[in-house]
């Protein structure tokens, strides 16, 4: 498998994984120098990403890929620009729009991971 059919594969893992908030899996696609620029423009790591998951203050009720560009950069490293559907809560309170991902990927020994992400609606 080639490293753009790889990167197509974690990227519908982290789907996956967003909507069911499945911490395993997120811990597995989430390097531990991970770092997330959200749409409130507030700077988060990995853990403080998964305790919003774990405490439940992100629950998706719907994350629909509407557009996917996959950048490689080298064998290891990869930049995915996404357009993406989502319906859900955030802290109790309903949203739901249209959000531009851009996810850096890296692997190191035979897992990719997301090492990088910026988040931000779209108007």
């Amino acid at each position: 498998m080639n490293a753009s059919d790889q990167i197509q594969q974690v990227e519908q893992r982290l789907q996956k994984a967003m909507l069911s908030s499945d911490l395993v899996e997120l811990d597995a696609l989430l390097s531990d120098e991970l770092l997330v620029t959200g749409p409130d423009g507030q700077l988060v790591g990995k853990a403080e990403d998964l305790a919003t998951h774990r405490a439940g203050r992100l629950r998706l009720s719907a994350l629909v890929a509407q557009e996917t560009k996959i950048k490689l950069l080298s064998d290891d490293v990869a930049v995915v620009f996404a357009l993406m559907s989502l319906r859900g809560t955030f802290q109790e309170q309903p949203f739901e729009g249209s959000y531009r991902y851009t996810r850096v990927w890296r692997r190191q020994k035979e897992n990719w991971q997301i090492i990088a992400a910026h988040i931000s609606a779209v108007a």
